[in-house]
């Protein structure tokens, strides 16, 4: 199910993303580095074919790690407010639902990295959880 003409915004607006067609369905990432970077909790997650969503406004800023997995990422930020933009990773890009405006519209269909979970956080488990990345 998609939502469309969705514009999403960092905190101080400095970038904005554009989709035409906003997939409802989000992905939360348990794994360490998604913890760090979004305070303790998961980060929640949009999965869509590169170019269907795209930085229209402003220039993010990159720095490069190297995930869990063992894969690299290029985590893209707004460098005046620290607002998590996406990840690129080599096999997709991953775009974060806090964006765009209408986030209570959206549905969580899984989480991702439940094994790395910590006491904080609460595992939704009315939805499949992967220990790991899902393939």
């Amino acid at each position: 199910m998609y939502m469309s003409d969705e514009i999403g915004k960092c905190l101080c607006g400095r970038i904005e993303v554009t989709c035409s067609e906003l997939p409802k369905n989000v992905i939360a990432c348990y794994c360490s580095d998604c913890q760090k970077a979004s305070g303790g909790g998961p980060s929640f997650n949009i999965i869509v074919p590169d170019g269907d969503i795209q930085v229209t406004k402003g220039e993010t800023s990159i720095f490069n790690v190297t995930a869990d997995s063992g894969n690299s990422v290029e985590r893209h930020f707004c460098s005046n407010c620290g607002s998590a933009v996406y990840s690129k990773l080599s096999t997709r890009t991953v775009w974060k639902a806090g964006l765009f405006n209408h986030i209570q519209d959206l549905e969580l269909v899984a989480n991702v990295w439940g094994s790395s979970d910590n006491k904080l956080s609460i595992i939704n488990t009315e939805v499949k959880t992967f220990d790991k990345g899902a393939s």
